[in-house]
């Protein structure tokens, strides 16, 4: 996985900040992480015009802060990756977060605001997309990411859960999403998006639990008119001593009128050394035709190590793209302060038939050792490879990176 950089005001805010301690909850609690990273490679824009090779110096810089009470939590984050790339400075991704939760006894209500500057050209191979969960998410403008220029994401967010331990509960959300291009594709194209959601929960009896979702999409593209979508759902959980089974149907209907449906069943297991969630599905698609979709994610947790795998098929009803992810790690300890890595991530973007393919991919290894109690090396070796449908590009590197993370509690 490439290094990921934050940019952080920390350093001139905290000097005397100590090296990073584990987080107790309650209070104020400030995080800054600092890394550098020297990395060779063959092809940085995995483009098939020309090769660019050299040798790219990374800067990670990360700025957190916390303040909690039993009952409420405030969190900011500031992040970006600094480049110098043959003699020219660049920020490749900087991001920022701001987020806030409410809790009471029977209500939960969050709010979050977030925004994410992207250079396209380093946007290349699908360990670039992995989210939250350590899942490889493809955003709906991957096949579309080639060359140069800048990308801007924004998102507003809340939502308000109420009935929290009543049989019966509501749920309210809402979202605006804004997504910008600066000296890109004209493929890219700017575009607005705002959704509206309503929840219904109902607790059927002490294993079978009930939802039903009814959200509103509004998207306005350049160039395009405005387009309107609603989508209903229900799923019914039922609760099992491994592991809860869910299964699901919705219905989505288009501004044209056009109607899509979807159905899923889904499955997690706690087994005693890991879990595992797999799910099964049939979407329709653009042209009115059933698709198979579904997955699998793994987890293996070790003595000394972890084994994570996943793989998923997706494809939204009405859609004519559907997506394949496929993420891999390996995590051994070689003693108390080293360990390996290896990991393979994969996407692919194509048809909802299988015509027109992109894929990309990428395999790393990599050696860690603690230095001290607060610096870590990390040096390893990675290859990427993109084939659009077809034509193929690849690039090698190697990367060395020294880490330090600090915190700070007032």
């Amino acid at each position: 996985m490439k290094p990921t950089f934050r940019l952080a005001l920390f350093a001139c805010l905290c000097p005397f900040a100590s090296p990073a301690q584990e987080a107790e909850p309650g209070g104020v609690f400030f995080t800054f992480d600092v890394g550098q990273t020297f990395e060779g490679t063959t092809d940085r824009d995995l483009e098939t015009t020309a090769k660019e090779s050299g040798v790219d110096s990374l800067t990670s810089l990360s700025f957190g802060a916390v303040s909690e009470t039993r009952s409420q939590r405030l969190s900011f984050n500031l992040g970006t990756d600094l480049r110098i790339s043959e003699g020219d400075f660049s920020a490749d991704a900087t991001t920022a977060r701001l987020a806030y939760t409410r809790n009471s006894a029977n209500a939960v209500f969050d709010v979050s605001l977030s925004s994410r500057r992207e250079d396209i050209a380093f946007l290349r191979d699908a360990s670039d997309f992995i989210n939250d969960e350590g899942e490889i998410e493809l955003p709906d403008d991957f096949d579309d990411l080639t060359g140069d220029g800048l990308r801007f994401e924004t998102t507003l967010a809340a939502s308000l859960r109420w009935g929290e331990i009543e049989p019966i509960g509501y749920s309210m959300r809402a979202s605006f999403r804004t997504l910008r291009y600066d000296e890109a594709s004209v493929a890219l194209v700017d575009s607005d998006e705002a959704t509206l959601g309503f929840g219904l929960r109902l607790n059927i009896n002490e294993i079978t639990t009930g939802n039903i979702d009814l959200s509103y999409t509004q998207t306005d593209e350049a160039g395009s008119p405005v387009t309107d979508t609603a989508r209903l759902s229900a799923a019914v959980t039922f609760a099992r001593p491994l592991g809860d089974l869910t299964t699901g149907i919705s219905i989505t209907r288009e501004d044209d009128g056009d109607i899509f449906w979807a159905a899923s069943v889904e499955r997690e297991f706690a087994l005693s050394n890991g879990r595992l969630r797999g799910e099964l599905g049939l979407v329709e698609d653009e042209g009115g035709d059933p698709r198979l979709t579904g997955g699998i994610a793994f987890s293996y947790p070790r003595p000394t190590g972890q084994i994570d795998l996943s793989a998923f098929r997706s494809l939204s009803a009405g859609d004519d793209r559907a997506t394949t992810t496929i993420s891999a790690s390996y995590r051994q300890d070689l003693s108390p302060i080293s360990g390996m890595r290896v990991g393979f991530d994969f996407g692919q973007s194509s048809d909802s038939d299988g015509g027109d393919v992109l894929s990309t991919g990428s395999l790393s290894v990599s050696y860690e050792v603690s230095l001290t109690d607060v610096w870590q090396l990390n040096v390893g070796a990675r290859a990427n490879l993109r084939d659009d449908d077809g034509t193929r590009t690849r690039s090698n590197s190697v990367f060395v990176t020294l880490e330090r993370p600090f915190s700070w509690r007032p």
